[in-house]
């Protein structure tokens, strides 16, 4: 009888112990994401400091008004009909849906709980090899690279999938096995929100290559060969087609657009950025641990950090997948207690806690979204020029403008053609040129272009060279200016 309670005694203390390294393999992720969400959400308005924003809004109520895609542009009037890919077409659908819905306040809220899945996600991944403190200092290095990045777009949409599709493919092949084809699903559904994708789909080439030299049978390699076919088939599934494929290799070769768009610039070290303390952090480890990577992983690891140093936007790959990289190489080297092998309780109790998660978010994203629309949140006059068009409106202004990229988005928005927007893809390096150089005042380009468009007024930023000269130039006068923007109108000849 002794032995049999001392027995029962010990499979309860074993069962609490389970129990309790689930709650904690839960719990590591759900704060992770939860900091993550009150960091993005608690800047709201920085979310929504981008003008693209509101083109992304205007497309996407189009397409639910229309109930179809533009795949002929209906928005400018410099480039009316040219055929467009518009890649983030689903995403932009989701974001003019919430939008019609809960307003900025939901916008914010949505693209918060993207970003609070993405590092939850990541935690979650990483922890499996590394365990839940190390798991939780490696989503926070990854947060650190990608908040400065974080605005109400497309592809912030888009960060939970490339985790769950890095830490799918990554994962398979640290265990010598074929990458599973629930991932398949991820693939398609992310070629509809962004072209991003194509990234999952050239590391998942890499892994492939990777595994060829060490894959302990033919089968896994076959296997392999396999499921890139089947993604690159997925990745086809959507309007697009292989236009969609096809768009990032073109955007490349658009030189004067990478060198002209701030978020293509490359980094900037005259001042600090996060990924100073990267590299340090790299150097100092690799110095201190001794951690050995295989070769494929070491060029994989350097081309994220090519990506990084050359265009900033590429920072948030860096820090998303890196982790992903370097966390079995690590968990062996250290020799960090995986989670993989620990016993999980199948019953009641493992379902209970994400369900609980899952309420309490929605409730959460509900809530905030709620709260930030009764404070009268909305994007700032330097990309809402919202003053100066009224005015424009009221001094009876329409027909051709020329406005500053920054506004193209707003004037989408409220259903006036623009003269250019953030779509450089539409708009091509060489038209892009000719109109920085007319911004620019640089010879003859912005009268040129004036009268070639029959421009009648003009939306600018109050920096721009192109105010000081429209000032002066003949035929033409100031009629509006702010803080944030300035309205000139072509002056009409006397009848």
């Amino acid at each position: 009888m002794q032995t049999v309670t001392a027995l029962d005694r010990a499979g309860t203390a074993e069962q609490a112990g389970n129990y309790g390294w689930q709650v904690r393999l839960w719990l590591t992720p759900f704060l992770v994401g939860l900091a993550s969400y009150l960091v993005a959400t608690g800047s709201g308005a920085k979310l929504l400091n981008d003008g693209d924003t509101f083109s992304h809004l205007a497309i996407g109520r189009w397409i639910i008004e229309h109930r179809a895609i533009p795949f002929h542009d209906p928005f400018s009037y410099t480039f009316p009909g040219a055929t467009w890919v518009p890649h983030e077409w689903l995403a932009e659908v989701i974001l003019a849906a919430i939008y019609g819905w809960l307003g900025w306040g939901g916008v914010v809220a949505v693209t918060g709980w993207a970003v609070a899945t993405t590092f939850a996600l990541l935690t979650r991944a990483l922890q499996r090899s590394l365990g839940p403190r190390r798991a939780a200092i490696g989503a926070a290095l990854a947060f650190l690279l990608t908040e400065g990045h974080l605005l109400a777009r497309p592809h912030a949409l888009t960060l939970p999938l490339l985790v769950i599709w890095m830490s799918g493919v990554i994962g398979a092949r640290d265990e010598d096995r074929i990458p599973s084809v629930a991932l398949l699903p991820v693939m398609i559904l992310w070629c509809n929100l962004h072209a991003g994708f194509v990234v999952g789909l050239l590391f998942a080439g890499l892994l492939a290559a990777e595994a060829a030299p060490a894959a302990p049978r033919p089968g896994v390699l076959r296997g392999w060969g396999g499921f890139l076919v089947l993604a690159g088939l997925s990745a086809l599934a959507s309007p697009n087609g292989i236009g969609a494929l096809l768009l990032p290799i073109d955007m490349l070769r658009m030189s004067f657009a990478l060198s002209s768009i701030s978020e293509w610039h490359s980094v900037d070290f005259a001042r600090f950025d996060p990924l100073l303390l990267w590299i340090g952090l790299a150097i100092a480890g690799g110095f201190s641990l001794r951690l050995r990577l295989p070769w494929p992983r070491t060029l994989m690891v350097l081309l994220l950090l090519y990506l990084a140093l050359t265009h900033v936007r590429n920072e948030e790959l860096l820090g998303i997948i890196t982790p992903l990289l370097l966390a079995a190489p690590l968990a062996r080297h250290l020799q960090s207690p995986s989670t993989q092998g620990w016993p999980v309780d199948r019953g009641q109790r493992s379902t209970a806690m994400p369900l609980a998660a899952l309420a309490t978010i929605a409730a959460g994203v509900l809530a905030t979204a709620v709260a930030l629309d009764r404070r009268g949140l909305e994007p700032r006059g330097d990309v809402a020029p919202a003053a100066a068009v009224e005015a424009a409106r009221e001094a009876g202004l329409g027909g051709p403008v020329f406005n500053s990229i920054r506004f193209g988005g707003y004037l989408l928005f409220v259903g006036i053609p623009s003269f250019v927007d953030g779509r450089a893809d539409l708009f091509g390096d060489a038209f892009l040129q000719r109109y920085v150089a007319a911004s620019n005042v640089i010879g003859e380009a912005l009268p040129a272009l004036l009268d070639q468009y029959a421009v009648v007024w003009t939306l600018l930023e109050p920096r721009s060279p192109a105010v000081s000269l429209l000032d002066h130039l003949p035929g033409w006068e100031r009629v509006y200016s702010d803080a944030f923007a300035v309205v000139h109108r072509r002056e009409m000849p006397a009848s």
